[in-house]
């Protein structure tokens, strides 16, 4: 052991010797620790401790020698080790000196140490925080492959992540790492030791060098996009992505949200639900944010009693940290959609006993954080509308939680008193409708039988009388009255005093409170609303009790003290309350009456009003009813409604109408108790000014004043004041008029109801005494004494025992003469007065049938029933009768079809008497005598039947009308007469007749007549009356008997344009004559047959009609046509068939099944027939008889319809387009239906396989039919949004077709516009064109289709699109054409692969379209072709266009070459980039085209893949080439970019090798020469200027090119001077600064003489003041030209100034100088030089002036005495004594120049004369001190105080 121990001590120490020998040389020591490391390590593990320790001695010192940055370990070797060693110290010494050198390898190499890594890192051992570690040092250098990329898919094997374990383990970890945005500091949701195991320490302890990743930001981005990739599943990456998606870095959170978009994983999961909860009880608020989101979707969550809980209590009021304003309020809005969420889905998840304790926890919030009724000021969030947001969120929660909880009633009225208080007396505005929302969802779950309701009952009075202001700040009367109504039962008094109390407690109530009221009341709404509800109505006893009787005890009634009474719950309501009080109780007690009789349907007001009034059945039931109550409940009603009885008050018309109402049908014994009350009440309201109360009050008075209780002296009385009051009938006027308006008509009512009672004043003895009666208990002295004393003046009246009616009527010859109002009234007591056979002597009746008989013409209806009343009382054999009933005859002309119905009244009364039911429903007492009832006079009743029925035959269009209704009349009232049985046969015919009336008030008539005859019939009668009906149902027409007047069509339905109209036979037959053809007559006659036979089918199935045809036997041929009916567009048509259907056929599915193809059958022949109305029924029939059957049932049909329906949405009628359309749309609608729910079904694909190939051919897109085609398009689209995969078989010929149609149907109104505006304006309809193709729901149609694409489609489709696109002639379809391309080339990458080459070789053509929006559309397309076409396709496709480009004789071509090469750098750059070689080199020559458009589009690519003008470099050769060939071409356009090219080169190449080095690079210069100087032997051309800057950089930076070669170098000279002696008078400006440029740079010749040679004549002529005139030009171009001549002389002077030979200048400063200003000085002597010096001579000469100064003194050397002068001619050219002269600018650069001169002088350039103080030198000094004395700028100053020290 000994030996081995020393063996490994010496193997240790020689490793050992060798590193010290070279810990000096960084290199050599990491060439000695690759090998030798790693196995030096491995000795820490050894058996024996020396070695062992003295391997940690080495390792210590080795730390110190590897601090060199250059020094690498081999971190792989390392790393190997330490996964295959378990030796702890070992291990610990690899991880250091990984750590050490992990940062330092190459990134390639530490790429490849993350699957070493990873794999098996979940085995946690003391070193696995130190694994981690250097798993995040190597995060940043990760590849992360684009996501769905096969790369992507294999990317979790290449990390070493195949193992689930490792997987999970590395998210959880970068998950934590999401959570740390600093390592410096523990954050919120991790433990120290979390904090420790990423940081490798804890938060204060100092950290290895290399321990910490040195980018932590970047780290935990490159963290987020690795989780974001296929290395992890979305199980593993659930959590990571959610810490990733609440973090406040936007690189982080953007990509965390997109993985939680994506992510597919189930929230109902347990194991994850519990993982969100805990995650929530440790993270800070940001992350529960998301956290509450997420448990807002899992509804497994809402299981989580108490973990809910302590969810809600955290967040509700969070205290464990500090929480900003917004952030609060943007966890208290995710926890309250979460608890919105838990309210809604826990109750259907099991028991849900959490709901009571949210609901507190949200009472609390509301109460304790935002302050409650009202919200506090200061505990308002930074946003108030978040924060009354929250609180309306908070309430509506509490209903939610509430309706799904299991509530205490008395707890939950405790929270609905509380969410009633805030209603009221919360101002937020915001938080009403969800206060609202909540209490209505509560009223499902509140539980009338819980003895709650008499505290309910207190709490929705107390908010129903609450009176506003105060702490109230609204009204909560809504609700309450909702609460009223849902939740306590209909038949609950309390709860229609609610509702009267919303209708009328106040006058300015809100409408919606109105409308919840008048709902309460409603028995049809109770039904509608709740099935639940019983036929239990209020008990119209309580609601009188409650009402009248009792107090409420709620608002001003509850402090009265004076005792009850009928009113005292009215005291502070509206006036109206009391009588829709009143009006309730009245209809209860009718409903309660007639229980069994009536059926409560909408409209049941109206209803049970009709028939108390007209209905004799109705009448008895009641009186019945009324008959066996007990107690005194009606004699309380009665007298509440009396109470609301009071003169010149707005209740007294509704209370008197219930009063009479109900009192004509009571007992008399009920009455009794009410007269003296009633009486004098009734006398004072008679009088009123409204005639509908009059005319109830003299009612009421009748019933009560002419009761036989009424004692004789009472009523005398009554009688003898009322009879005063119509004694001034004659002058009164006004309200007076009134009075004696309604005293008339109070004494017809009186005396009439005393005949009928009868009263026992009418029984008086014969010597004047009354009889006893039965109201002699009635103690009426006090009533007497005070009516007297009112109205009589205390006077008795006499006696009476006899109407007397010519007494007190006016006279009836001065009737006519009196106002018709006052004739009306006297009417109306003459109908009272002589139905009750009170009846004037036989000698006063005919004046007045005079008086009465004008005002029956003029269709006055109490005139008419008057005259019926008068009749009804005279004897039989009474001329006067037959006079009557002539006179009533003759009313038939008038057209008002209601007044007939009176005339029909009439004679009914006046020959059926009392004995029909009309006269008997005057009676409004309980009568007990029936001497006035006279009977029937049956022989008149005969004479008026054969009248009537004789004139039902007439084909007198008005007596034909009159005649029906007074059959009717007479039937209704009097069918059970024997008279009447007898001919009701020869009635039923004459209705069948008026069936076919034009009117339709007499068909209705007919038809409710002919519902008399059949039910009053015998069997036989039914029997014949039924074959009348369904012959005239199921025949071809109706005979037609006409007359001249018979009127066939009404007025103005064929005008013949003069203003008139055919409209009778005569009409017909004048027309035909007029016209000469009298086949007009047969056509107009054909026309009225056909109106009338559907006019008779219109009356059918009226009031009852269709009941006759039900009980007869039904032929099955019936039911088609029945069927078609049924949806006739006349609607009265419609309803009676529909009524007829209904009678006839119980179980109408299986009728419709049984006869389904007999009635498709008949339909489809219907759909065509001529007449349009059969047409439109059929379309309509044929969409009810398909829909929602099984396809299979009408598959055979269904091509038929198509066809048939198709056809008709062309039809000439536009009722039929639109049911036509309808019925296509149905079947479309089916289609799609059908393909929603999968399309996978039989009949789904059968219904395509028919309708697809139908709406694709000419019958359908392709119709010339506008309407046809537009619904077959908008089908094809709908068929496409839903196919799905069943479309694939018809992809290809829908695309083609809907490509087509991209044109087909732009508005004609575009191309009109087109050809009318200019290039322009074309240019913009075009981009709007293309836009709407874009937008286009055809285009979606396609996108819908190209969804369904797969490798079966695309055989069929590319050969489709492919022929699309070669046939395509309209702009819209060329561009769907290249969208289509595109959308394939894109998503469906792997079945377009193959047609690439394919499609690229069209686009070569069709990419030139002339069109700019379709050629930029298929460049597009190409672009996108570009990435899955083959290299040799994508060459030739790019060749190709180069050689467009060269051959192209106009812009428009090369525009669309340009296009291509954008469009394809755009959007397949990396294809571009693979091309680069030969597509940038022509960007290049491409961004120099003249043309605007090519040379901005060849710019944008070569900026956007090249970056700037100097990448030209790198492809010298072929830009070289292309500008030769350019060159070559005959365009000068193209010459001209060659030229360009040329030029910017050689700029480039010059730029270049001036930041490399001294010199350009010669060899580019070389290649590009011959190019540059054929451009630069080119004609002038616009721009050709920019070659002369590029020849100039040539001359002045690539003089190591030129230098070598005298050639080169003499042809530049030569190319200098010959450019600047063009005569292109504009390029002569640039070129002149080309001249001096290159003059100057040209050190190896003196070219001095020559360019002044050149420059000299532009001088002179600018200094030739007459020769400025020469073109005598003016205006404009005369101003432009001198510019021009001005900026050339300025070039001029330039070229003179500068063009001179530096080397020369520094040999012989004095010489060179003074020639220049020897040519200058005579110039600058002129005025028009002094702006020309100030441009350019400054400057000049302080260059020119430093650049002698580099002489060495050359010039005092020579003793030249000459220079003296020079140096004085040059200061006296700078102006320095005008130091007023030039701006500002200028003024700095003189003084500089004066600086540069004084240098100069100084140091002796001009010789040493002139640097002596008496000479140059001196008067510089002096005028330089004087001029800046003067000057006023500071700058100028500062330059000048310069030269004077420079002096």
């Amino acid at each position: 052991m000994a030996s081995t121990e020393q063996r490994e001590l010496e193997l240790v120490d020689k490793v050992n010797l060798r590193i010290l020998n070279v810990a000096n040389d960084a290199t050599k020591l990491t060439q000695l620790l690759k090998p030798y490391l790693p196995a030096l390590l491995l000795k820490a593990g050894s058996d024996y401790a020396s070695v062992r320790s003295k391997v940690v001695t080495i390792c210590q010192r080795l730390k110190v020698f590897i601090k060199s940055p250059e020094v690498i370990l081999p971190v792989s070797a390392l790393l190997d080790q330490y996964i295959s060693n378990s030796h702890p110290v070992i291990r610990q010494l690899d991880i250091t000196f990984i750590q050490h050198s992990i940062e330092r390898i190459s990134a390639e190499e530490r790429r490849k140490l993350v699957p070493t890594i990873l794999t098996g890192i979940h085995g946690t051992t003391h070193t696995t925080p130190a694994r981690f570690n250097m798993f995040l040092h190597t995060l940043k250098d990760i590849n992360v492959p684009p996501r769905g990329s096969k790369e992507d898919e294999a990317f979790r094997t290449e990390v070493g992540l195949t193992d689930t374990k490792d997987a999970e383990f590395t998210a959880n970890w970068l998950g934590k790492l999401l959570l740390t945005p600093s390592p410096h500091k523990k954050p919120p949701g991790l433990t120290d030791d979390d904090l420790a195991f990423l940081t490798l320490g804890k938060p204060d302890e100092p950290k290895p060098e290399g321990t910490l990743v040195a980018d932590w930001p970047g780290t935990m981005i490159k963290a987020a996009k690795l989780l974001e990739s296929g290395a992890f599943t979305d199980e593993e990456r659930f959590v990571p992505a959610l810490y990733a998606a609440a973090s406040n870095d936007y690189r982080i959170n953007s990509v965390g949200n997109a993985m939680l978009m994506r992510n597919q994983v189930s929230l109902e999961d347990q194991g994850r639900a519990k993982l969100l909860f805990e995650a929530h009880s440790r993270l800070p608020p940001t992350y529960r944010i998301r956290i509450l989101n997420l448990l807002s979707k899992s509804a497994l969550s809402t299981t989580f009693t108490q973990e809910i809980l302590e969810v809600v209590r955290r967040d509700i009021k969070p205290k464990d940290e500090a929480v900003d304003g917004l952030q609060l309020t943007k966890l208290h809005k995710a926890l309250f959609e979460y608890i919105n969420w838990v309210a809604r889905i826990g109750p259907g998840k099991g028991k849900f006993d959490i709901g009571p304790t949210l609901i507190e926890l949200l009472r609390g919030f509301i109460t304790e954080e935002q302050g409650w009724p009202k919200p506090s000021q200061e505990k308002r969030a930074l946003d108030p509308l978040d924060d009354r947001n929250l609180r309306a969120r908070a309430y509506e929660t509490i209903g939610v939680l509430a309706r799904g909880s299991s509530m205490e009633q008395a707890n939950l009225l405790e929270l609905v008193a509380w969410l009633f208080l805030s209603l009221s007396e919360d101002p937020t505005p915001e938080v009403v409708v969800n206060i609202e929302g909540a209490l209505s969802v509560m009223t499902s779950i509140f539980k009338q039988d819980s003895g709650e309701t008499d505290r309910l009952r207190t709490i929705i009075l107390t908010y129903m009388t609450l009176s506003e202001g105060g702490d109230s700040v609204r009204s909560v009367r809504h609700a309450a009255t909702k609460w009223a109504n849902q939740c306590l039962a209909f038949s609950d008094p309390i709860a229609r005093w609610v509702d009267i109390l919303a209708i009328n407690g106040r006058g300015d109530e809100r409408m919606e409170v109105i409308e919840e009221g008048r709902k309460g009341l409603d028995p049809w709404t109770y039904r509608v609303n709740d099935a639940t509800v019983t036929n239990d109505l209020p008990d119209w006893q309580q609601l009188v009790q409650i009402f009248f009787k009792e107090s409420i005890g709620y608002g001003a009634s509850a402090m009265m003290s004076d005792g009850p009474s009928v009113t005292q719950n009215f005291v502070d309501l509206s006036p109206s309350a009391f009588p829709t009080a009143v009006t309730y109780c009245k209809r209860m007690l009718f409903l309660a009456a007639l229980k069994d009789e009536f059926n409560v349907e909408p409209g049941w007001e109206q209803q049970l009003d009709t028939l108390v009034k007209s209905d004799k059945q109705t009448r008895e039931s009641i009186r019945k009813y009324l008959g066996s109550l007990s107690g005194h409940v009606l004699e309380s009603f009665l007298e509440a409604a009396l109470e609301g009885i009071q003169e010149d008050k707005p209740t007294t018309e509704e209370c008197a109408r219930s009063f009479v109402e109900v009192a004509s049908l009571a007992p008399k014994s009920e009455l009794t108790p009410l007269i003296l009350e009633g009486v004098p009440r009734l006398l004072a309201v008679v009088t009123s000014n409204k005639k509908e109360v009059r005319s109830l009050a003299a009612k009421a008075l009748g019933i009560l004043a002419a009761h036989p209780s009424v004692p004789s002296s009472l009523f005398d009385v009554i009688s003898h004041v009322l009879r005063q009051q119509c004694k001034s009938w004659r002058t009164a006027v006004g309200s007076e008029m009134n009075a004696v308006q309604g005293a008339f008509v109070a004494l017809g009512h009186l005396w009439s109801r005393a005949v009928y009672y009868p009263h026992p004043i009418l029984g008086a003895d014969s010597d004047g005494t009354h009889s006893s009666n039965e109201g002699a208990s009635l103690d009426d002295a006090a009533l007497v004494h005070e009516l007297r004393s009112k109205y009589l003046k205390g006077i008795d009246p006499p006696r009476t025992t006899k109407p007397n009616v010519e007494e007190w009527l006016p006279p009836v010859k001065d009737l006519s003469g009196t106002q018709l109002s006052f004739q009306e009234v006297i009417f109306d007591t003459l109908t009272q007065l002589w139905t009750a056979s009170i009846i004037p002597e036989e000698a006063s009746v005919t004046p007045y049938i005079n008086v009465l008989v004008p005002q029956c013409k003029k269709g006055n209806e109490r005139a008419i029933t008057a005259l019926g009343r008068l009749a009804l009382g005279l004897r039989d054999g009474d001329a006067a009768l037959d006079t009557v009933l002539s006179k009533l005859y003759e009313l038939h002309e008038l057209k008002q079809p209601e007044i007939h119905f009176a005339i029909g009244e009439a004679i009914t009364a006046a020959i059926a008497r009392w004995d029909s039911d009309i006269v008997q429903l005057t009676v409004d007492v309980e009568s007990k005598a029936d001497r006035y009832r006279v009977e029937k006079r049956a022989d008149k009743i005969k004479e008026v039947l054969d009248k009537i029925l004789t004139d039902c035959k007439t084909t007198k269009p008005s007596l034909l009308k009159a005649s029906g209704i007074w059959l009717f009349s007479i039937i209704q009232h009097c069918s059970h007469l024997p008279e009447i049985q007898s001919r009701l046969r020869e009635c039923q015919v004459a209705f069948m007749r008026l069936l076919s009336a034009r009117d339709e008030l007499v068909q209705e008539t007919a038809s409710r007549g002919l519902s008399l005859v059949y039910e009053k019939g015998d069997p036989s009668l039914k029997e014949s009356l039924v074959k009348d009906l369904v012959g005239a149902f199921t025949g071809t027409g109706t005979q037609l008997k006409v007359e001249e007047d018979t009127e066939l069509f009404e007025a103005g339905a064929l005008p013949t344009g003069e203003g008139k109209s055919v409209t009778s036979y005569r009409d017909i037959m004048n027309l035909a004559n007029e016209v000469g053809d009298q086949s007009l007559v047969y056509k107009f006659m054909s026309l009225a047959s056909n109106a009338a036979t559907w006019s008779t089918r219109s009356a059918f199935g009226r009031f009852g009609l269709s009941n006759i045809l039900s009980e007869s036997e039904v032929d099955p041929k019936l039911y088609p046509k029945l069927f078609r009916y049924r949806f006739d567009p006349n609607t009265n048509v419609q309803r009676s068939m529909n009524d007829i259907w209904k009678a006839l056929v119980k179980d109408s599915n299986t009728v419709i099944e049984e006869h389904f193809d007999a009635i498709i059958n008949d339909l489809l022949k219907s759909v065509h027939t001529k007449e349009w109305r059969v047409r439109q029924a059929s379309c309509s029939a044929i969409a009810d008889l398909i829909s929602g059957r099984p396809f299979q049932k009408y598959e055979k049909y269904y091509g038929e319809i198509w066809t048939k329906g198709l056809k008709v949405l062309d039809d000439v009628k536009a009722t039929v387009r639109n049911e036509a359309l309808k019925l296509c749309m149905g079947m479309a609608n089916t289609l799609t239906r059908q393909l929603e729910e999968g399309g996978v079904s039989a009949s789904a694909k059968d219904m395509m396989s028919s309708t697809l190939p139908f709406l694709l051919s000419d019958k359908g897109i392709e119709s010339n039919v506008n309407e046809v085609k537009g619904f077959a398009i908008d089908t094809v689209i709908k068929i496409t949004k839903t196919g799905g995969s069943a479309l694939r078989p018809y992809i290809a010929t829908i695309v083609t077709h809907l490509l087509g149609l991209l044109s087909t149907i732009e508005p004609d109104a575009i191309n009109y516009y087109y050809q009318r505006f200019g290039e322009d304006d074309r240019e913009k309809i075009d981009k709007i064109r293309s836009q709407m193709v874009n937008q286009s729901p055809i285009s979606q149609a396609i996108e819908n289709c190209l969804r369904n694409v797969d490798a079966s489609v695309m055989p069929d489709l590319a050969s489709g699109l492919e022929e699309a696109i070669k046939s395509a002639l309209g702009m819209p379809t060329k561009v769907g054409c290249a969208r289509l391309l595109g959308t394939l080339a894109t998503r469906h990458t792997n079945d377009f692969r193959p047609y690439a080459d394919r499609f690229l070789r069209v686009l070569e053509k069709q990419c030139l379209d002339r069109n700019d929006e379709v050629s930029q559309g298929y460049a597009k397309a190409a672009a996108y072709i570009m990435r899955h076409a083959p290299s040799e396709a994508k060459e030739r496709f790019i060749t190709r266009f180069e050689k467009l480009y060269f051959n192209a004789e106009d812009e428009a071509r090369r525009q669309k070459v340009a296009d291509v090469v954008l469009s394809l750098s755009k959007i397949s750059p990396d294809h571009f980039n693979a091309l680069e070689g030969s597509l940038l080199p022509f960007s290049y020559l491409g961004m120099h085209d003249p043309d605007e458009y090519v040379a901005k589009a060849f710019k944008e690519v070569w900026d956007t893949h090249a970056g700037s003008s100097r990448t030209a470099t790198r492809f010298v050769p072929e830009v070289e080439a292309l500008v030769q060939k350019a060159l070559d071409t005959p365009q000068w356009s193209l010459k001209h970019a060659g030229a360009l090219a040329a030029a910017s080169a050689v700029s480039a190449v010059a730029a270049a090798g001036d930041l490399a080095g001294p010199g350009a690079n010669v060899s580019h210069l070389a290649k590009l020469w011959p190019a540059f100087d054929r451009a630069l032997a080119l004609k002038t051309f616009t721009g050709k200027e920019k070659l002369l800057d590029a020849l100039a950089d040539l001359v002045a930076k690539g003089k190591a090119f030129w230098e070598g070669d005298a050639a080169v170098a003499a042809q530049l000279k030569k190319v200098v001077l010959r450019e600047a002696k063009r005569n292109n008078e504009t390029y002569r400006v640039p070129a002149f600064k080309c001249l001096w440029r290159c003059a100057a740079a040209r050190e190896d010749v003196d070219m001095w003489d020559e360019v002044v040679g050149i420059a000299r004549p532009f001088v002179e002529e600018y200094a030739d003041e007459d020769r400025m005139d020469v073109d005598g030009d003016s205006g404009k171009v005369a101003k432009e030209k001198e510019v021009l001549v001005y900026k050339t002389a300025l070039g001029a002077v330039e070229v003179v100034a500068r063009g001179y030979n530096r080397p020369l200048l520094r040999e012989r400063p004095v010489e060179v100088s003074g020639k220049i200003l020897e040519v200058l000085r005579p110039f600058f002597a002129k005025p028009r030089f002094d702006s020309i010096r100030r441009e350019v001579w400054y400057k000049a000469v302080e260059d020119l002036m430093k650049d002698a100064a580099a002489a060495d003194g050359a010039g005092g050397k020579e003793g030249d005495v000459g220079g003296a002068d020079v140096a004085r001619g040059y200061f006296e050219s700078l102006d320095v004594d005008k130091p007023d002269v030039g701006v500002e600018t200028q003024r700095v650069m003189r003084a500089q120049a004066t600086v540069a001169l004084a240098k100069a002088v100084k140091e002796g350039v001009f010789g040493a004369a002139a640097s002596k103080e008496d000479s140059v030198l001196g008067v510089m000094r002096g005028v330089i001190t004087e001029a800046r004395g003067a000057e006023r700028s500071v700058d100028v100053k500062k330059v000048m105080g310069e030269a004077l020290a420079e002096l």
